[in-house]
């Protein structure tokens, strides 16, 4: 007899055990949404281009009153970084980006005029401007510096810098 039950019992727990998962079973269901972002960065700087011409070693070459302005054509605030080359197109000299006076064959950029007058670097590290509200300008100018030496008579150096919008 109590091998019956314990047979009855044994049947049970494993018919039990066989149903459980689906009595207990959780369902899932999904619900897809689908939209468009509306909203986008533009960018501009507008002087694109500018000549400092002859520019003594260890000494500033500065543009004054505003030369540059920096646009936010887009419908979102915008902060904006910006770097320049390690070195410059020619090779020649290397970005200093941290010194008032830069060492031999090197120069140095400064920007002062928007939210934060700072060296540049030769990566985007840091915010120049915050909050550019959408269908503004702010103008800024920038600093040249070379180093104290100059190893050769070098020929015309160039140099890019680069701005970067994201969304505030």
């Amino acid at each position: 007899m109590e091998i019956k039950k314990v047979i009855t019992l044994l049947v049970t727990t494993m018919i039990l055990a066989a149903f459980t998962p689906y009595a207990l079973a959780a369902t899932t269901d999904d619900l897809i949404i689908t939209f468009d972002p509306d909203g986008d960065i533009d960018i501009d700087v507008n002087i694109s281009f500018y000549n400092f011409s002859s520019v003594l070693a260890n000494e500033w070459s500065n543009t004054t009153g505003g030369t540059f302005t920096l646009y936010n054509n887009g419908t979102v605030a915008m902060d904006t970084r910006i770097k320049t080359n390690a070195t410059t197109d020619e090779g020649d000299m290397s970005l200093n980006e941290s010194a008032v006076a830069p060492g031999t064959d090197e120069y140095a950029i400064w920007i002062q005029g928007l939210d934060l007058n700072q060296f540049l670097n030769s990566s985007y590290i840091q915010y120049f401007d915050t909050s550019l509200i959408p269908q503004d300008s702010k103008t800024f100018d920038v600093h040249l510096r070379i180093g104290t030496n100059l190893s050769a008579n070098h020929s015309w150096q160039t140099t890019t810098i680069s701005f970067e919008g994201s969304q505030s």
